[in-house]
Parts: structure tokens; sequence; C-alpha cells
């Protein structure tokens, strides 16, 4: 398994070293990584579906959309093909590789940038939205208001974020994967282990769960408001994919999850949170 000096001097020496333990992993995944997730079973289906559902259904064409750690475009590319101005920001240039080439594969363009979310290389009010899926969680906890401020300084006014991020709230009651489980998440050491890779090793890379009131503080801290919050896979991920392979089951699942993603306390207690917060008009 690939491991790190976990000895740096200083909080912001600390952000950098798991910055860098970021990009290695990636560089070492990237070709990989659109085999890893999602993952294949019928709680992957659903998981992914209602993530699909509360971010593309928003998305308009001609819409300025920032997707901050895009990795290989999982959401940039489906963006631009509804039409979107779509930048993608991430660490990795490997990911970003992969992303260029899925959209030069379908004919579709995008302003793809390496670059550290905590800094953002875009003017102010340059978006309409900025989206961020399953790439908050690798970020240094010494980061998170810097990024959230970069979020409120690159939309303009009226503008909104959509994110995804796993839920701490949910790992309380429950420490397991059930989310393309190759990439195994160690609640207790803060790491995301990536098991069964090409290469036959283990990487490790940091990853930090949201509760529902770290986002509610960051983004008020930020001077944004929460607009809505869904619990993704608050009963899903309770339940073997052996029941969920059944269709009328999945079926009644997904019609139970829709109504009670949104509804507290239930919002609250999804596997996965999903926000939209909106940065003031004036």
């Amino acid at each position: 398994m690939t491991t790190y000096d976990q000895r740096p001097h200083t909080l912001a020496d600390q952000a950098e070293q798991q910055k860098d333990q970021v990009r290695s992993v990636y560089r070492r995944v990237a070709e990989e990584y659109d085999e890893r997730i999602p993952g294949l079973g019928p709680c992957d289906e659903l998981f992914t579906t209602t993530e699909h559902r509360f971010l593309l259904e928003k998305i308009r064409p001609g819409e300025r959309v920032l997707d901050i750690g895009c990795g290989t475009g999982r959401f940039t590319v489906p963006m631009a093909q509804l039409g979107a101005q779509v930048s993608g920001l991430d660490l990795s240039e490997a990911m970003l590789e992969v992303a260029a080439g899925k959209l030069r594969e379908r004919n579709l363009t995008a302003d793809l940038r390496e670059g550290d979310m905590a800094h953002m290389p875009f003017p102010d009010g340059s978006f309409d939205t900025v989206t961020s899926m399953l790439a908050l969680m690798h970020l240094p906890l010494e980061d998170r208001p810097a990024v959230f401020a970069e979020v409120h300084r690159v939309l303009r006014p009226g503008g909104r974020m959509l994110l995804g991020v796993k839920n701490a709230l949910f790992e309380e009651m429950f420490t397991g994967d059930r989310f393309a489980s190759v990439d195994v998440t160690d609640v207790a050491a803060k790491q995301l282990q990536f098991t069964r890779t090409r290469s036959g090793e283990d990487y490790l890379a940091p990853w930090y769960s949201f509760s529902p009131q770290d986002l509610t503080a960051l983004f008020a801290g930020a001077g944004m408001t929460v607009t809505r919050m869904r619990g993704n896979s608050p009963l899903a991920a309770w339940l073997a994919d052996e029941v969920l392979r059944d269709a009328s089951v999945r079926s009644f699942v997904d019609r139970i999850e829709r109504f009670l993603g949104e509804i507290p306390p239930f919002n609250h207690l999804g596997y996965h949170l999903l926000m939209e917060a909106v940065k003031p008009a004036v």
C-alpha cells in the first residue's frame, strides 16, 4: 500500500501534502476511474439516478457552469451535452486528460483547467452555477472556508451551487460503504482506500465527510443561503442488493426516496447529501 509522510510542520504544510497525495492517487487511477465509479449494483443505480436528477434537471442550455473537482467529466460531459457553457477545474492533470478525451469523442467543448479550488483561476461573477459531486471530500479541512468563499466570488449575483458529499451524520450510524465499494471509506482514519486497482496496489487519499450542519455553516460563512437539501439513499443504503434486484422493490424504494429524501429529518439521514445554495442577488 502506498503510504506518505504524516509529519507536516504547519497546517498549511499539511494541506499541501494532502493535495499532493490526492494528485498522486488520481494520476495512478485516472485511466480506470470510470470502471470504478459508479458501482454496478442496484443500490449504485438508485444512488446515481438520484444524483443525475438532482443536478442535471437544473442545467439549462447556455448556462455558464463551473464543475469543481470535475475529474474525468462524470458530470462535465453531460452538462455540455445539455448545451451549457461548461468549465471544469481539477487538481489532477491525468483525470482532466480523460475528460478531454470524452469531450472530443462526442464533439463537445469545455474549458478544462488544472488548478486548486481554494484559488480558482476565474474572474469574479463568471458563472451562473457551480457544481461539485463527490470531490469536496478530498478538501483539507483548512481549505473548506476558502473554497466556499471562492464559490461565492466566481458566482454571479443570484447564482447557485449544487453539490454532493458523503454525510458525516450517516457515518455515525453506519461506517460501511454501499456506493462503488472497491473504493472503501475508512471513517475513523478519514481516508479513502482505493482497492483492487489495475496495479494490484492499494492507494490512500484523505477523505472528510460533511454533516448537514457543516454545509449550512460553510455556506453561511461565505454569504450564501441553503435553499434545498436532499438525502441520497436514506432507505436504499440499508437494503441488500439482493432485495433491490427485484424491479418492483427497487421501483417502490425509488418512489419512497423521492418523497422522504426532501423531508426533515430524513433528508439529513441520507447516505450522501445533495444541496443547493444561492448567492444573494444584490
